[in-house]
């Protein structure tokens, strides 16, 4: 197996659920994550369809969203001491919570939570349990559903597992059914609980090919002129291949405003990486340039690297890491950092989730350094860049977006007032 897969029995913080080692009282554990409606649908879709979890014992979990899939498949293992639960997660920040919050059946052997430092597939995942029942979410897109369902069905081609993914109903379509079926014989929309419901496939077919890997080109401004970029999108990466138009609004104003830089030696960093598409421009636009990239999600990563990979930049120029936020980045590293960062939590808009983002760059650069940002145009975000970084300078904008730059104080501090 490969050798990331033993990460999946890491370190584990000392948390509330961590057994003592000393003489002092421990503290006490955690209480059980209580399942939201969309848990209830998919435990009960995988009952009517498969029967409840039980023996065999081990379970696969995707993207368990609240905790509760994890616990719920514990609970059900817990009098089978060979029994295994694998719960695997494409968010690095995630996973980590994971391995917090159940960080005794991690010790314990009951457990294995993948964690980094490198991603591991959720095929990989897999290989470490029988599992006769897989658990999850239904992901936002198409792409990571065949991803999701490919890989689950090439872990386990023989052993008739039970794949329940459930999802708010209103978020469902037949398109998911579809290609669910691309992998599986049967699949069945299960009961729905509240407003939620869950489809379960079952019976693998056999000789069932890799996730695709989606392919794209674009002609983007490189140091002025026109180059083509290639991208690559793999699973549930954003926007897939496609080149999204805050990114292009994004290198363009880089473009018009950085040129005087193309030979400096600077440190560059793109926070929520993506499909790579900046990563690629400011390799190429500043080949002296030392370029990190880096985002919460295992399948950006990989989609990154392969887009790197693909416009043949020099591997000593750039890294690509699965982290939350560039954690593990030492402070004052960066020169620039480029951001165009997520605004939706599944469908829904959630202006919050920039601010953790604004809060590493902030830590991230370097006094005098810069960030580079675009968002939507009807949500302002002047005050809290000025706040957080540092004196901000619209650069480019038109109905949909607008990018801004601001150079960071010599004091700012993340979350400081202004």
């Amino acid at each position: 197996m490969p050798s990331t897969i033993d990460t999946m029995t890491t370190e584990q913080p000392v948390t509330a659920e961590t057994p003592a080692t000393g003489g002092a009282e421990s503290a006490p554990a955690p209480a059980t994550p209580a399942p939201d409606q969309t848990d209830r649908a998919i435990l009960a879709g995988l009952e009517q369809h498969d029967g409840p979890l039980g023996c065999p014992c081990d379970v696969l979990v995707i993207d368990d969203a609240t905790g509760a899939l994890t616990a719920a498949a514990l609970d059900a293992a817990a009098e089978h001491s060979d029994a295994v639960v694998v719960s695997w997660t494409s968010s690095y920040r995630r996973a980590h919570e994971l391995a917090a919050l159940f960080a005794r059946q991690i010790a314990d052997g009951r457990l294995r939570v993948p964690t980094g430092p490198e991603p591991v597939t959720l095929e990989e995942a897999a290989t470490q349990a029988e599992a006769h029942a897989v658990i999850g979410r239904l992901p936002a897109s198409l792409a990571a559903l065949d991803a999701i369902a490919r890989q689950v069905a090439r872990a386990y081609p023989e052993c008739g597992c039970a794949l329940a993914l459930g999802g708010r109903t209103k978020h469902m379509t037949p398109s998911q059914n579809a290609v669910l079926a691309e992998s599986f014989e049967i699949v069945d929309a299960a009961l729905g609980v509240a407003k939620s419901r869950a489809l379960v496939a079952q019976e693998a077919r056999t000789q069932i090919g890799p996730p695709a890997v989606a392919e794209h080109a674009i002609a983007i401004p490189v140091g002025g002129s026109e180059r083509t970029i290639a991208l690559r999108g793999i699973g549930g990466v954003f926007g897939s291949a496609a080149a999204d138009a805050g990114s292009l609004l994004l290198l363009t104003a880089l473009d018009e405003n950085l040129s005087d830089r193309a030979n400096a030696a600077l440190d560059v960093v793109d926070l929520g990486s993506g499909n790579g598409l900046l990563s690629a421009w400011a390799a190429a636009a500043m080949p002296s340039a030392r370029v990190l990239a880096t985002d919460d999600d295992a399948d950006a990563v990989v989609s990154t690297r392969a887009t790197l990979h693909a416009n043949a930049i020099d591997p000593q120029q750039w890294r690509a890491t699965w982290d939350d936020a560039a954690s593990r980045e030492p402070d004052a590293s960066a020169d620039l950092v480029l951001l165009n960062p997520p605004f939706h939590d599944g469908t829904a808009i959630d202006p919050t989730l920039v601010q953790g983002l604004l809060d590493a760059a902030a830590r991230l650069l370097r006094p005098g350094g810069e960030l580079w940002f675009v968002h939507n145009s009807h949500l302002r975000y002047r005050t809290e860049v000025e706040r957080r970084v540092g004196p901000v300078t619209q650069r480019a904008r038109d109905r949909r977006f607008t990018v801004l730059s601001a150079r960071r104080r010599a004091d700012t501090r993340p979350g400081a007032s202004r």
